[in-house]
């Protein structure tokens, strides 16, 4: 079916983007290997492809399987249809004289990088790293309504499924719920569902087990649905009836964690940083040590994406980055708490693409 024009723009806007690198880096064409940024570029949704992008044109390989596919849905390059992609890369390199060529380290194999070294030999290859991948830190309208379809979708089958986050059910049962009405509603889960309680809520990526709900526990619920490529991220913590005084106290502090987080939000301001005010806000209650992981990610195309919430980012808060806020405690052998949302970062602070309470609240 023929694109609409502002998903044309779009995708021009990406290849625009991707020839300002080329620019910067002095290079004289860039091959993008990873699905998703070729996604991004050009449209295309199959799972074979390569895109060579030059400052004046640009390039789509794939198989015959897909021709009519790539027909379909690419825009702004050439379509070349090859038994051997990287051959046919290659092979366009050299007609062109490309001295100069930036490829994406982290999206080969060793055998293909190898392969590419022994097809490009007269061009010389360099890593461009994440830089085509930071295109899709900022994303567009027509992205963030397609996230929010999908976490529409997950909500839904999260309601239905939590039904059976009660005393005598088993974590396999709620998953296999949550699982059968993201099928029925045309989504498919963005990761591995975690279903936790009670102590395995203590490892962060637990998966959902044949151990019975009991009275007093705190069940981690993460979930996430893809919905027309664009994933969604959520966790909530839920009691299964009432709490003792102290995993209440627990929640808020994660609570509290998370509203600290979301406070920092603001423009310019280092990531690092937001992930400092979650970690401060548990350390300051004594449990520093039991907050393992980093406060958030980038959702998009892909579940785990540019940018990074932790003490290693480098990257500034800035408008139109969508990304996770999900502190957490982990006391290993009793229990774990999780509050996570998606965010997309706004003027004036955050846009919540999630929309589930995250107060305790009983069942």
């Amino acid at each position: 079916m023929p694109q609409t024009e502002s998903f044309r723009s779009f995708c021009e806007n990406g290849l625009e983007a991707a020839r300002k690198i080329l620019k910067t880096e002095a290079l004289d064409a860039v091959l993008v290997s990873s699905l998703p940024n070729i996604r991004r570029l050009c449209g295309y949704t199959g799972s074979n492809g390569l895109l060579l992008v030059f400052q004046s044109d640009a390039f789509f390989f794939t198989d015959s399987r897909y021709s009519i596919q790539a027909a379909e849905e690419t825009c702004w390059a050439e379509i070349k249809i090859e038994k051997a992609l990287y051959s046919g890369a290659a092979s366009l390199l050299r007609e062109k004289g490309a001295e100069r060529v930036g490829f994406e380290g982290s999206a080969l194999t060793f055998a293909q990088h190898a392969r590419l070294c022994e097809l490009a030999s007269g061009a010389q290859l360099l890593d461009i790293g994440e830089k085509i991948s930071a295109i899709r830190k900022i994303k567009d309208q027509s992205e963030i309504i397609k996230m929010k379809e999908a976490a529409r979708l997950a909500e839904e089958a999260f309601f239905i499924a939590r039904k059976l986050v009660k005393s005598g059910k088993r974590e396999s049962d709620a998953a296999k719920s949550w699982y059968k009405a993201v099928a029925e509603r045309g989504g498919s889960p963005s990761f591995d569902l975690i279903v936790a309680g009670g102590a395995n809520g203590a490892k962060p990526h637990a998966k959902p087990s044949g151990r019975i709900f009991e009275k007093g526990d705190l069940v981690v619920f993460d979930f996430g649905v893809t919905l027309d490529g664009y994933a969604s991220d959520e966790t909530v913590t839920l009691p299964v009836g009432r709490v003792s005084a102290r995993k209440k106290e627990i929640y808020e502090v994660v609570l509290d964690a998370q509203r600290a987080a979301i406070a920092a939000i603001k423009a310019v301001t280092p990531l690092s940083e937001v992930d400092k005010a979650a970690r401060a806000a548990i350390e300051n209650k004594g449990y520093g040590d039991y907050f393992v992981h980093g406060t958030g990610h980038g959702v998009g195309l892909e579940i785990h994406e540019a940018p990074q919430v932790n003490s290693l980012s480098t990257d500034t808060v800035s408008t139109g980055m969508v990304f996770t806020v999900e502190p957490g405690i982990y006391l290993s052998g009793e229990l774990g708490v999780r509050i996570e949302d998606t965010v997309m970062v706004v003027g004036s602070g955050v846009e919540f693409i999630t929309s589930l309470p995250k107060e305790l609240y009983s069942l």
